[in-house]
């Protein structure tokens, strides 16, 4: 794909759109980035622009002269202001298409509604135990765009969500994950059809040399890729597996091309972790495929202590503990997190509206949270589906929420918060919310 002298518009001055900008501009495409922000809104972003990049604001349009269009995550390629340059048979791609095509080393690519950023950095984790050189990113927070100028790899290991997957088209991993799938940002898909096939096209390219690991104890994940020549293996909590990596009591066992290894036993692993065995597995099932030694992947899991605002343990107090699951920002996302525990849950909830159906958290709640304090702009939402039929108290600020579900935890129950909703109705995002509850829970006095 030749760059030199080519007109290229990058839509959006985010992370993403800087790091493609500045790729393409270092080597001798003409730039343009377009932003619907204003200047004034942009001046820190514009810094980490080169110097000969150019800008439009206020006016997320590509010029009428680009020849390639790229997108920035978080704008939506169905977007009206990209029309213009569509019917006049421009090609619009995602950053991960544009880095696909230059990419050189081999992909190991993770998607799903929940959990993807725990598996990608376990995997991370484990080949970097065994001596492996691996880059990881995309979702995670590293554009997979700038991965590229890091040198040579042994493998690049790039979490990818439903937006980024819209205007991919040649991306083929030699390892493809997809965790899990539950109705997520339907206010930006439509609907639940288009998300699911988002992430069926992680898949799309892989041939029968490459492997395809799926969650068998997921209706939706089960079925992928039947149709695929790719090689599908499984992972279970539920069940045991002829093929896969699956749990045997509190054992991690793989079995795999007809040997069967016991890898470790769950109470090794971190408290926190340990709450994360679905994203575990995978994690597992990728080194094995990929011929990593035993002993990498035990000394990785036993180091692993899992990432902010996932389940993440905060404090122990009066018997007590406190866990922030901010990044729950989805209905999929809480249920699971619910399931997890089998103590009584005081359950921190509510922000802004994705336009998701509440009603599947209704008969999880009732089975596990002993309490429920709603706080952010879904509350009216939250009290339409509980209709009477569950205790719950309302709030207008985090720290109220907070000591609302101190007062009513006993010693052995837990105070989750994990919201099924986006933070921007009451926070910058989900890490701030996160922050936030950490904060107060660390200020609690006894």
């Amino acid at each position: 794909m030749k760059l030199a002298n080519k007109n290229i518009s990058v839509v959006g001055l985010g992370r993403t759109g800087i790091a493609v900008a500045n790729y393409l501009s270092q080597r001798g495409a003409c730039v343009t980035v377009t932003d619907s922000k204003s200047r004034e809104q942009l001046l820190e972003p514009l810094k980490q622009l080169r110097d000969d990049v150019k800008t439009r604001f206020q006016n997320p349009e590509p010029p009428s002269d680009a020849e390639l269009v790229v997108l920035s995550p978080g704008v939506d390629i169905s977007s009206p202001f990209l029309e213009n340059a569509s019917r006049a048979g421009v090609e619009i791609i995602s950053e991960i298409e544009l880095a696909s095509r230059f990419n050189t080393v081999p992909i190991i690519a993770i998607s799903g509604t929940n959990g993807k950023s725990t598996c990608t950095s376990l995997i991370a984790e484990i080949f970097d135990q065994s001596g492996k050189t691996t880059h990881a990113g995309g979702n995670l927070g590293t554009p997979f765009i700038s991965l590229l100028d890091r040198g040579n790899a042994d493998y690049r290991i790039i979490e990818l969500s439903s937006f980024q997957m819209e205007a991919t088209s040649s991306l083929h991993p030699i390892v493809s994950v997809i965790l899990n799938i539950s109705p997520d940002h339907i206010d930006r898909h439509k609907d639940f059809k288009s998300y699911v096939e988002l992430k069926e096209k992680i898949f799309a390219h892989q041939t029968q040399s490459d492997f395809l690991i799926l969650n068998q104890d997921d209706p939706i994940t089960r079925d992928m890729g039947k149709d695929s020549s790719v090689e599908r293996i499984f992972f279970s909590i539920q069940s045991e597996l002829d093929q896969g990596v699956f749990l045997r009591g509190n054992k991690i066992i793989g079995h795999l091309q007809s040997n069967e290894q016991e890898i470790m036993s769950l109470e090794s692993l971190s408290k926190g972790v340990r709450w994360q065995v679905e994203n575990i597995l995978p994690a597992v099932t990728v080194a094995l495929l990929l011929q990593v030694p035993k002993e990498a992947i035990v000394q990785a899991l036993n180091k692993f202590t899992g990432l902010e605002h996932r389940l993440e343990w905060v404090r122990t107090m009066n018997g007590i503990d406190f866990i922030n699951d901010s990044k729950g920002t989805n209905v999929g996302s809480v249920c699971k997190s619910l399931n997890t525990f089998d103590r009584p849950i005081i359950l921190i909830a509510g922000g802004k509206d994705k336009e998701t159906d509440f009603l599947p958290l209704k008969l999880v709640m009732k089975e596990k949270v002993k309490h429920l304090i709603l706080i952010g702009e879904t509350q009216k939402k939250f009290k339409g589906i509980l209709n009477g039929s569950f205790g719950y108290e309302e709030s207008d600020c985090l720290e109220e929420a907070v000591l609302l579900a101190k007062a009513k935890a006993k010693a052995g129950d837990i105070v989750l918060l994990s919201p099924a909703c986006a933070s921007f109705d009451m926070f910058k995002d989900y890490e701030d919310r996160g922050n936030r509850f950490k904060t107060i829970v660390k200020n609690l006095e006894g």
